[in-house]
């Protein structure tokens, strides 16, 4: 029995030995890496410059009123992205942690080179996570967005994401989005835009939500969409939430459109040419009326209503024809229901589907009808 006794204690002891953390990493030896940036190095071939906006977690005894930040920017160099992660934890005392990074800025110059290593690299580490957001810097560099001191965050870098949700954009899955799309049937890829601009009469840049990029095949930035043209892309993929439309006559009237819909029916021609027929509907919400029109009388209505559809169908055709003969890719999902509606024409023309979507004949039908008036039937300046 004591023998017994003896092996039973000499188990529990290795056993509580075992117990701990032993490969854990305590938070002060992190440094958490929460949004980064990838440009090409000026005056170097080939070779990316990162950027990484890296939080500093609280020390003992600070609090949130403390005047420090809580954040700095460091950059590195190296012939891919990889490389230039690895080269800034070189000097940085701490170990750089990237589970937790949700956005990334790819400049101008680097986007329109392509962008198939960056993919490259994020598809493969698996300290980057996919639910990342990833942002094309209009005009300018990654570093040009991520040097800005927005007010409003604590963490500048995260800005980007509350701006684009307040503005009706679903954030948390460019990344994913566009793997989708480059891969998929009959789509070609895009990723939001960020630009830094000086508002009127302040001296101190901010950054402002542009719109979209539009990549090619060979994932190169070819152009943009501005907002306007994005809500109105996002309202032909069934993904907007609201649109802010704005009509003249006799004035200018806005309003919002809520429950904006659509419904997309394909007609197959011949063998290299469909008809798409593209139907939106939604109820518009009265913000503004500067005109002269007196909303209370059903004719006036009519007629206010008739311009508001009128101004959206200018904006899709001219949507249309921006994607179909200036970039000449479907960035509006068409390939996709095309592929749902008729399996076999797709199945037999999707090698050839960038020249036919080209050729197609697309038609606009909209149906927006106004609900809401908001308190005042007329502007106050009728009389």
């Amino acid at each position: 029995m004591k023998g017994s006794c003896k092996v039973y204690i000499s188990i529990l002891t290795l056993a509580s030995l075992l117990c701990g953390c032993w490969d854990r990493k305590e938070l002060n030896d992190q440094v958490f890496d929460l949004a980064g940036g990838i440009d090409l190095d000026e005056g170097k071939d080939k070779r990316y410059l990162a950027t990484a906006q890296l939080f500093i977690p609280s020390k003992k005894g600070e609090g949130q009123g403390s005047s420090k930040p809580s954040y700095f920017l460091e950059t590195s160099s190296g012939r891919n992205i990889y490389e230039s992660i690895e080269i800034m934890q070189r000097y940085l005392s701490r170990s750089m942690t990237r589970g937790h990074r949700r956005n990334l800025f790819i400049g101008e110059r680097l986007a329109k080179s392509g962008i198939s290593e960056i993919l490259d690299s994020y598809t493969h580490d698996p300290d980057s996570r996919l639910r990342t957001d990833i942002w094309v810097v209009k005009d300018g560099t990654a570093m040009d967005i991520m040097k800005v001191n927005y007010p409003l965050e604590e963490l500048p870098g995260m800005a980007p994401i509350k701006i684009h949700q307040a503005t009706g954009g679903i954030v948390g899955s460019s990344l994913v989005e566009y793997l989708i799309n480059s891969k998929g049937e009959g789509s070609s890829p895009t990723l939001p835009v960020m630009q830094k601009i000086f508002p009127p009469g302040l001296a101190k840049p901010m950054m402002m939500f542009y719109g979209r990029a539009i990549f090619n095949h060979d994932n190169q930035l070819v152009g943009y969409l501005d907002n306007e043209e994005a809500h109105n892309r996002d309202w032909i993929l069934g993904l907007a939430k609201y649109v802010v439309l704005t009509t003249e006559l006799q004035g200018q009237s806005s309003g919002v459109v809520f429950q904006p819909k659509r419904k997309i029916r394909i007609t197959a021609l011949d063998s290299d040419k469909i008809r798409i027929e593209i139907a939106i509907k939604g109820h518009i919400v009265i913000k503004e009326n500067n005109t002269s029109l007196v909303l209370s009388n059903y004719s006036d209505l009519m007629k206010l209503q008739e311009s508001f559809n009128q101004e959206i169908s200018k904006q899709m055709i001219r949507l249309i024809d921006k994607v179909q003969n200036t970039f000449k890719l479907d960035v509006l999902g068409i390939g996709e229901t095309l592929y749902r509606q008729h399996p076999n024409y797709w199945k037999q023309h999707k090698k050839d589907w960038d020249t036919i979507f080209v050729n197609s004949e697309l038609v606009v039908r909209t149906n927006l009808e106004i609900k809401q008036l908001g308190q005042q039937n007329s502007s106050i300046q009728v009389k």
